[in-house]
């Protein structure tokens, strides 16, 4: 049985103060170690990533190979897939939060949308997506309960969508694990996971903002329709970035199949997502040019098409900025016209 020690009148003030202050000190403890153990953990293996991309690329015959890039492919090709994967994204978060009675313009959706989602790229987790819910919260286009809530469920619908994805593409197109019965496993777990996470979320019970929380992500997945679109606008963006990155491997002379394309998509992200390192420096690069020479391509080819696809970074983070830029823009022209009014 736990004890109220803030409520009990049979405990002394000052012994109640105390015991608070020692669990406000062992939580700070315990998360100071977590975090201390992720940033550990992202440190090695970004620095065993960059000494294997160090020893092993062939960088003199990768220099020929880069030489031949087709920039305007790269560049407007690129450039337009990722708008194509942002306009999804923000019509699955309109959705989503007129789910929860929220209504924000289209315009101001997307563009938030797309900075946040081109700097998300370089944060550990892919966490930096949240700055698209603390843009329009500063600008007091929404709430925060609402906000996270809908973007929870976003987060839940991507993880498994590239799940997913890479068990499928597993069984069909890579054949790397030593026997299918694994993927099996894995689909297993995953369709068990989905399972008790709507149990819990139906009859967890908490107070305060989590509950507010947990009531707005109630309504955006507790509706069988509004669920089933979204997780078709969930699994279209993710094959929109497949043939992105189809896109940017052409771009470098690198022909690949979408089947393919897709495979090489799912499991690197899920492999730089869970990695912690931002961006995936070093593992994005050393899975793609594995899985690409998997695929019976030359190291060197291989090795030009991971470099290739770190470029669409930059891409993205250009055509972010360009977004930003762009809103200010309208934000500005939108205070001059209350102004006037």
């Amino acid at each position: 049985m736990m004890i109220d020690y803030e409520h009990d009148p049979k405990v002394p003030i000052g012994r109640c103060d105390a015991i608070l202050s020692r669990n406000v000190a062992t939580d700070k403890r315990t998360r100071s170690r977590h975090r201390a153990f992720a940033l550990g953990f992202s440190v090695i293996v970004c620095a065993a990533s960059v000494w294997y991309i160090w020893h092993t690329f062939q960088w003199r015959d990768l220099g020929q190979v880069l030489r031949g890039v087709n920039l305007i492919c790269l560049i407007a090709g690129g450039g337009l897939s990722f708008v194509a994967y942002w306009m999804l994204r923000t019509l699955r978060w309109y959705i989503l939060l007129r789910r929860t009675g929220t209504n924000v313009p289209l315009l101001d959706l997307y563009i938030c949308t797309a900075v946040s989602l081109s700097f998300a790229l370089f944060t550990p987790l892919q966490s930096g997506e949240m700055l698209k819910v603390e843009l329009l919260k500063k600008y007091g286009l929404i709430q925060r309960s609402p906000a996270y809530g809908s973007f929870l469920v976003e987060r839940a619908l991507d993880l498994v969508t590239l799940l997913t994805m890479a068990c499928v593409s597993l069984l069909t197109t890579i054949n790397i694990l030593p026997s299918r019965t694994y993927v099996y496993y894995i689909l297993g777990c995953l369709v068990s996971a989905c399972a008790v996470g709507m149990f819990v979320l139906k009859k967890l019970e908490l107070n305060g903002w989590p509950r507010q929380l947990r009531e707005h992500m109630r309504l955006c997945a507790g509706d069988l329709p509004t669920l089933v679109l979204v997780i078709a606008i969930t699994c279209i963006s993710w094959a929109s970035v497949a043939f992105s990155w189809q896109v940017f491997l052409y771009s470098g002379g690198i022909h690949l199949g979408f089947a393919k394309a897709v495979a090489l998509m799912s499991t690197v992200a899920l492999i730089s997502i869970l990695s912690l390192i931002p961006g995936g420096i070093g593992v994005s690069e050393a899975g793609t040019s594995q899985l690409l020479m998997h695929f019976g391509f030359g190291v060197a080819t291989a090795q030009a098409g991971s470099l290739v696809l770190r470029s669409s970074s930059v891409v993205a983070i250009a055509l972010g900025v360009s977004h930003l830029w762009l809103w200010k823009l309208v934000r500005n022209s939108r205070n001059r016209q209350l102004g006037v009014a």
